[in-house]
């Protein structure tokens, strides 16, 4: 893909950040407001957009690239793992850190960030195969994800929890309208059903008006953060340059010529380079972690991923 249209499509997206960062300093959406429309964002508006990518002309979608997709799909977060434990033992953080480290490196912003991205650069294509990323990142983030942030919780406060996981509720987080959308999209798309008009349209109206909304709620949090001290972090900076950058670009350049369909492989590299995901903040705040220190890595790599996905994209 021509890297000028990723950097322009980026510009795009930071536009949207800063006019969101614009409209809560001006206090024209107070906490109360950003918090309500990030929840539409969350269980309305995205979860449509992923429907709309399977309402259209999905005949380009074969089934080799679905198998693709999803060949990908599991390494995508083979490496999400792994990285993830071998980063925080390159790095060396703070042992009141380790397990948020790993945290931030598994757990990219697949949602907010990487479904409008996709959508961006490759279409409702694009949003079908980021579909099968959302369904196993809700199935290992309500497992493995929330295992992890009570262990930074434990690591932070020098203590031992030996209260067990509550199982159940887990698994009934698990069933959101994240997930509810991304196995209907698939079951729209495997059985080739054709919606009326106005249902499309109705998808394609909501879901268009995800990519302001999530870019805007993005660009209030970065309002919200003290850049100033979060600048000065440079643990930071090389985490984001091996977790963004480094692992991507190695996996471009290993697997670009495997035979993968070009727009399945872009997804691929795409959401290996996207920044840390806000979900993180959420587990860590719900289990006792230092939910501050994952708002910086949210941040940070949120801002800084206006550069290194057009970056990453010159390796496709």
């Amino acid at each position: 893909m021509d890297i000028g249209i990723i950097f322009g499509q980026m510009l795009v997206l930071l536009a949207m950040m800063l006019i969101g960062a614009f409209v809560y300093k001006k206090n024209w959406l107070g906490e109360e407001g950003a918090a309500n429309i990030s929840k539409l964002v969350v269980n309305v508006f995205n979860p449509i957009l992923v429907i709309s990518g399977v309402l259209g002309d999905t005949d380009a979608i074969s089934n080799d690239k679905i198998w693709g997709n999803i060949q990908l799909v599991l390494l995508y977060y083979v490496i999400s793992v792994v990285f993830g434990i071998v980063l925080a033992w390159v790095l060396r953080p703070p042992k009141s850190l380790k397990s948020i480290y790993v945290l931030m490196a598994t757990f990219s912003n697949l949602g907010f960030m990487g479904i409008p991205v996709a959508k961006s650069l490759y279409g409702n294509e694009g949003v079908v195969y980021v579909a099968f990323y959302v369904l196993l990142y809700n199935l290992l983030a309500y497992t493995y994800g929330l295992s992890l942030a009570r262990r930074a919780a434990r690591e932070k406060n020098g203590t031992f929890d030996a209260q067990k996981p509550d199982l159940m509720r887990s698994l009934k987080r698990m069933i959101n309208p994240g997930v509810v959308a991304a196995l209907l999209a698939l079951l729209i798309f495997a059985t080739g059903i054709k919606m009326p008009a106005p249902v499309v349209s109705l998808c394609d109206y909501m879901g268009n008006a995800t990519i302001p909304l999530s870019m805007m709620m993005i660009g209030i949090s970065i309002a919200k953060a003290d850049l100033r001290s979060y600048l000065k972090d440079a643990r930071m900076y090389v985490f984001i340059l091996l977790r963004m950058v480094a692992v991507p670009v190695a996996a471009a350049l290993l697997m670009k010529n495997m035979g993968f369909d070009t727009v399945v492989f872009g997804v691929f590299i795409i959401e290996l380079a996207m920044p840390v995901g806000s979900v993180i903040g959420l587990f860590a705040k719900e289990s006792g972690a230092d939910d501050a220190y994952c708002m910086k890595g949210t941040v940070l790599s949120t801002l800084a991923s206006i550069v290194t996905i057009p970056l990453v994209g010159l390796f496709l």
